[in-house]
């Protein structure tokens, strides 16, 4: 009965190598023998008829000038390479061949693959058998010392085969081990480099893949663990006031400023999720969806009167400096970037700050730049601004959450562009966007 592991390892790839080897050995064996069989045979059938006529010779020269009887001719030509005895007057050799013996005096007679050859000889009135083929023959010996040399050396040749291809596949079955620790959740292993190319870029692959998701895993961690925290702020506010408002103690004046913050709490929840949904969206798409032709500049400028109540609150001066640019993209995800950067300028412009907004067109690109006045953002937290819920001003969390400078790399990446941010050596914190300008999509 075939068990399992046996059935495990016929599928392998060292069992199967080993069996195309042996198959591959056997076969090449077989056409050398047919081979070397359809050369030497007649070579060998005529040396081995020939050595019988030159016995047929010598044992008749032995008759005629000696006076031995047929046992003393036997004992005398008998050794080690042939098979002499007396046949029996009525031995079906004798019989089958009486004519030819009676005419030519002794019958030859060859057939095998590996030729045997024998005579039967009238030696006056008895008859003689002789033979070639014997335990001792040199035929004999040689053929089967070729025999068994090419059965050893498929035999050899398949263990030594067996072995060197457990030592080519080693690489393989570490790299099978190391993919089921990544399938049970282990992204810190890694597997050895060998000095073959081929293992070698496979496994160089394999450590950057585990690499690459040890790093989504954390990153999957960060963004659960900061879901979490920025739901959990907001909903224990309004938790908190409404549990105040059962009270029949507040005045109107409280009672309106709880449901202010409640509405406002709900609000941040809203965008919280829509911002979440947005970028979750964007981060599984491959292009920017469909596109139109519109004013560059009359978006920037229909986003700054939106943003109108907020810039005047903070009695922020505004400088504006807009080329006519038009642009071949996706309207609603391009707003979305001027919403985001100009909104965050707001929010960092101390009040009395400046603002300023320019766009512009050079020959293959469409540059933007929003600068605010204002505090330098320190460079650890200059590295990280576009990160998800990264909030570098820990004292003004509750105006955003983190996901508005997300978006818009996402969807700046989406649109073949690029974003920087950097600190004014004069002051202030500076944006700067650029965007490929394809003249035959503009025209």
């Amino acid at each position: 009965m075939i068990t399992k592991n046996k059935l495990k390892y016929r599928a392998t790839l060292q069992f199967k190598l080993s069996a195309i080897f042996f198959v591959i050995m056997l076969i090449s064996a077989s056409v050398s023998l047919t081979a070397v069989g359809v050369v030497c045979i007649p070579i060998m059938r005529d040396n081995s008829e020939q050595q019988l006529l030159e016995m047929s010779i010598a044992i008749d020269t032995l008759s005629d000038h000696t006076e031995f009887s047929t046992e003393e001719v036997v004992q005398v030509i008998g050794n080690s390479s042939y098979e002499v005895s007396v046949l029996k007057a009525r031995d079906p050799l004798i019989l089958d061949n009486q004519k030819t013996l009676d005419k030519k005096g002794y019958v030859i007679n060859s057939w095998g693959i590996i030729p045997k050859s024998d005579m039967v000889k009238k030696v006056g009135e008895d008859y003689i058998y002789i033979s070639t083929f014997s335990s001792e023959s040199a035929y004999w010996i040689i053929n089967l010392v070729i025999i068994l040399t090419l059965a050893v050396s498929v035999i050899v040749g398949t263990v030594i085969t067996a072995f060197v291809g457990r030592s080519i596949f080693q690489p393989v079955r570490e790299l099978s081990r190391a993919a089921s620790e990544v399938a049970r959740g282990n992204f810190k292993v890694r597997v050895r480099v060998p000095a073959d190319p081929e293992y070698a870029a496979l496994a160089k692959n394999f450590n950057r893949m585990a690499e690459q998701l040890s790093g989504i895993e954390t990153l999957r961690g960060d963004f659960i663990s900061s879901v979490s925290h920025e739901f959990k702020t907001p909903l224990a506010s309004i938790q908190g006031f409404a549990k105040l408002l059962q009270s029949d103690t507040l005045t109107k004046e409280e009672e309106k400023e709880y449901i202010s913050i409640i509405i406002s709490e709900t609000s941040r929840l809203s965008k919280l999720a829509s911002n979440i949904l947005s970028l979750t969206k964007l981060e599984n798409q491959k292009t920017i969806g469909a596109k139109s032709r519109f004013s560059l500049d009359e978006q920037i400028r229909n986003i700054i009167l939106v943003l109108e109540p907020e810039w005047s609150k903070k009695e922020i001066e505004l400088d504006i400096e807009l080329e006519d640019v038009v642009y071949v993209g996706n309207e609603e995800l391009m707003a979305q970037i001027w919403q985001n950067i100009i909104n965050n300028a707001i929010k960092f412009t101390p009040v009395g700050g400046n603002i300023r907004v320019r766009l512009f067109r050079s020959e293959k690109s469409i540059e933007a730049e929003i600068w605010n006045s204002g505090s330098h953002i320190d460079k650890a937290a200059l590295a990280k601004v576009f990160e998800k819920f990264y909030q570098g001003d820990k004292s003004r969390a509750t105006e955003g959450n983190g996901l508005g400078l997300a978006l818009v790399k996402r969807i700046i990446e989406l649109s073949q562009g690029s974003i920087t941010v950097e600190n004014d050596p004069a002051g202030g914190v500076s944006f700067k966007i650029s965007l490929p300008y394809i003249i035959e999509d503009m025209m």
